[in-house]
């Protein structure tokens, strides 16, 4: 079964799911192809109560679902796959959950990640700074969040996308829409003074 298109997260204990990296990593994986739990042990290199423990976990969050099942040694081994093929945490936690201490160190880490990811691209950023343009960096993703996650609920699920091409349709016209937000564009400004761009 391949997974449709995208999933909005709304709720915030599914969200937190997220946080953990050995999930992501299980998610990424099984959106690409089936896999069994014994795939995934010597894909991760972790145990198999480990990798059965955030596979239960995903599975009762609707992240992956068992697809097909095989006799292996006299003993039934399931193999399973992503719901959807991207998952998209909803901008409505990013602003509500500011609070919750779990989740808003996952998104620290993320920022963080995010601003190391400028480095791929040959930006470095001198260290006085850092804070602001991790700042800029928050307020623009949340912005792109939120324009993202209204430019899918219009999507007319009826009329059948690629989901490469339903993401980047949505990601552009997101973009077009951000255009005509002042505190967008003063934002993205001072981000590319600071970055130079």
């Amino acid at each position: 079964m391949e997974p449709k298109g995208l999933m909005v997260i709304k709720d915030p204990e599914v969200a937190k799911l997220l946080s953990d990296e050995l999930r992501r990593r299980i998610l990424h994986l099984v959106t690409h192809k089936e896999m069994s739990a014994a795939d995934l042990v010597r894909e991760l290199d972790k145990n198999y109560s480990s990798i059965m423990y955030h596979l239960r976990l995903l599975e009762d969050a609707g992240f992956v679902q068992k697809v097909r099942e095989e006799i292996i040694q006299n003993k039934i081994q399931p193999y399973y796959r992503a719901t959807a093929w991207s998952f998209h945490v909803s901008y409505y936690l990013d602003e509500t959950m500011t609070g919750d201490e779990e989740y808003r160190a996952w998104q620290i880490d993320l920022m963080n990640r995010l601003m190391h990811g400028l480095e791929a691209y040959g930006i470095n950023i001198p260290e006085d700074k850092k804070q602001r343009v991790k700042e800029l960096l928050e307020t623009l993703y949340i912005a792109q969040k939120k324009e993202f996650e209204t430019r899918q609920e219009m999507r007319q699920p009826e009329i059948q996308l690629e989901p490469h091409v339903g993401k980047s349709i949505a990601h552009i016209l997101a973009n077009v829409r951000l255009t005509e937000d002042p505190k967008h564009r003063a934002a993205a400004e001072e981000l590319a003074k600071l970055l130079n761009l």
